[in-house]
């Protein structure tokens, strides 16, 4: 089992910067993405002064967040080359060009001795690689003492998870489905993560969760639509996301985890 690829059709592949960054952003301007960072910033809490690394950080969000959030340090770290012109684009469109250095890299970088973190991000990540468990420790070891990493990932203890995989796992048989992004290799569930993070010397300290009700429903054939989005119900995810046990309930878990002191 390796990474997947994209299609070359995906934004991700694209060579195209600005085309990229639109379909990135429209990515995030979905009521589903909107409420999962806005529980990510909150998370990571203030970034002034901070060392930061975004680990698979896509087209750049929060690079760019963490440059306007006063960090003093970024790193950013992605796969494709594509989408690091992508993210060093949004960066340059936002005003904070110089603020972050990004680095390609299928693993985790061979940083130098003396380089740690305050705040690391694996935002939506671990589902993408072979070794989940050499990732995290891996993440752990940059980690400052005291240090915070948060997570995220789909979870298999999900009302979604329930409807649709059982549709696609029971009904058509599709064992190899892994949720709506082809490039997965796995699910998760609060308790597995708990598991890889403890091991990895990271103590779990919050969790949240978002589309704890399922609002993007398959559309009448009559409708030309492929979809219907009731985006509503995201209020439920903006309420109930934070509260136990609804915040280890929903299709994407996200999870704060603290390096202990020595």
């Amino acid at each position: 089992m390796s990474r997947k690829l994209y299609a070359e059709d995906h934004w991700i592949r694209s060579e195209n910067t600005e085309h990229a960054l639109i379909a990135y952003n429209e990515q995030q301007s979905k009521s589903y993405s909107k409420a999962k960072n806005l529980f990510i910033r909150k998370l990571l809490g203030n970034l002034e002064g901070k060392r930061f690394l975004d680990y698979g950080c896509g087209a750049g969000m929060f690079p760019v967040y963490a440059a306007k959030s006063g960090a003093k340090h970024i790193i950013g770290v992605d796969a494709e080359e594509t989408v690091l012109s992508t993210a060093r684009y949004f960066m340059e469109k936002e005003g904070v060009k110089d603020q972050c250095e990004f680095i390609l890299s299928e693993k985790w970088p061979a940083f130098q001795q003396n380089i740690s973190f305050d705040d690391i991000l694996l935002k939506d990540v671990v589902e993408h690689v072979e070794d989940d468990q050499a990732l995290l420790d891996a993440a752990s070891r940059s980690l400052a003492p005291g240090g915070v990493l948060i997570i995220s990932t789909q979870n298999a203890l999900s009302l979604n998870y329930l409807i649709e995989g059982t549709y696609h796992r029971v009904v058509k048989h599709q064992k190899d489905w892994y949720g709506w992004d082809t490039t997965h290799l796995r699910f998760y569930t609060p308790l597995s993560i708990k598991k890889k993070l403890l091991k990895a010397g990271l103590r779990p300290v919050a969790w949240r969760s978002v589309y704890i009700v399922p609002h993007k429903i398959p559309a009448l054939p009559s409708s030309g639509q492929q979809f219907y989005r009731l985006e509503f119900l995201t209020l439920i995810d903006k309420t109930l996301g934070s509260i136990f046990p609804w915040n280890r309930l929903g299709w994407n878990i996200i999870a704060k985890a603290v390096k202990e002191k020595k």
